[in-house]
């Protein structure tokens, strides 16, 4: 079942599947080679990440986004955010952040050229992942856990990343890395507050007057 998970999930954030499409259980089923008992629990298992809705004489539809998703999404975001640099601060060890330097690591040997929106955004929830995980709090990373689909979402759709993002994303990210490294919770949650509210930021203005953005890159 997890593979069908995942094969709906990637199309959904490849923007294959664009937002309020139907996603029909015969013809994932057919798509995938499976039986519709597994398309069924995949559907369900991405409502509850937030990337599918279930609606009356429709069935299950690729969720929009929408003003209330973004306030939601991101006030969620910051709060259990804050809460794993904090922890990272006080509990991870050396072990713990050698994952977050890899990945930075990683994004300035990557040739200019090949750097991609996508490919960033990958980058950017690895990070966080790690730092999760160097929360040593196992609640808060199932908390993450549910909402990291949703915040993928948000990376991918265009203009959601800053203009300069090939400098100022590592850039921002190191400055996390060196405050949780030195322990300073109060410098870590600031620059984490910083971090997400800037990307809050960017994407309420894509949304402008418009009451959804579209669901892909």
């Amino acid at each position: 079942m997890d593979d069908v998970v995942d094969a709906i999930r990637e199309a959904i954030l490849a923007g294959r599947f664009t937002a309020g499409a139907r996603l029909i259980e015969d013809d994932l089923a057919r798509m995938l080679d499976v039986s519709r008992g597994p398309i069924r629990q995949a559907l369900f298992q991405l409502e509850k990440e937030g990337l599918v809705v279930h609606q009356t004489h429709r069935g299950a539809t690729v969720a929009t986004v929408s003003r209330e998703d973004i306030a939601e999404i991101y006030t969620l975001r910051t709060a259990l955010e804050r809460l794993a640099v904090e922890e990272a601060c006080r509990h991870a060890t050396a072990t713990d952040l050698a994952p977050l330097e890899a990945i930075l690591t990683l994004f300035q040997s990557t040739p200019r050229e090949a750097i991609t929106r996508k490919k960033v955004a990958s980058y950017d929830v690895d990070f966080h992942d790690a730092l999760f995980r160097a929360s040593h709090h196992t609640r808060l990373n199932r908390a993450w856990e549910g909402l990291r689909s949703q915040v993928m979402v948000f990376l991918l759709l265009r203009d959601a990343l800053p203009d300069d993002y090939l400098d100022s994303w590592h850039r921002d990210h190191a400055n996390l890395l060196e405050v949780v490294r030195r322990r300073d919770v109060a410098a870590a949650t600031a620059a984490i507050e910083a971090h997400i509210g800037g990307a809050h930021d960017r994407l309420l203005a894509m949304l402008g007057s418009d009451e959804t953005l579209p669901g892909k890159p």
